[in-house]
C-alpha cells in the first residue's frame, strides 16, 4: 500500500467496522464475527477480528484498527449498546492475539 500510493508515511487503516453498519441489512452479526452477504453477488462472507487483522498486516497497515460491533450513537436499545461494547472488548482481544 505504501509503494501503491507512494506514501513513504505511516498508514492508518479501518478494520470494516464502520462497513459492517452501512451493510447491516445484509448482515449477521455474532461472536465470531459478521457475516456479511455481498450486495454484488448475495455470496456469503465472513468478517472475524483475525481476518481484519491479517488483511490490514498484509496490505502493509502502520496503524490498524480492531474490528468492533458499531451501534448507531442514537440507538435508544441501552441493551444492544451494552452487548456491542463488551462484545468489542472481546472482539479487541482477538485482534490483538492475531497481530
Amino acid at each position: 500500500l505504501h509503494s501503491f500510493m507512494r506514501w513513504p508515511r505511516n498508514l492508518l487503516t479501518d478494520s470494516g467496522g464502520f462497513q459492517m453498519v452501512s451493510l447491516l441489512k445484509l448482515a449477521q452479526i455474532t461472536e465470531e464475527g459478521v457475516q456479511f452477504q455481498s450486495p454484488v453477488d448475495s455470496s456469503l462472507m465472513l468478517l472475524t477480528p483475525e481476518k481484519s487483522i491479517e488483511y490490514q498486516n498484509a496490505i502493509g497497515a502502520d496503524i490498524m484498527m480492531a474490528l468492533d460491533d458499531v451501534v448507531s450513537a442514537t440507538l435508544p436499545d441501552r441493551h444492544r449498546v451494552e452487548e456491542a461494547t463488551h462484545r468489542t472488548f472481546r472482539w479487541l482481544d482477538r485482534c490483538i492475539k492475531a497481530h
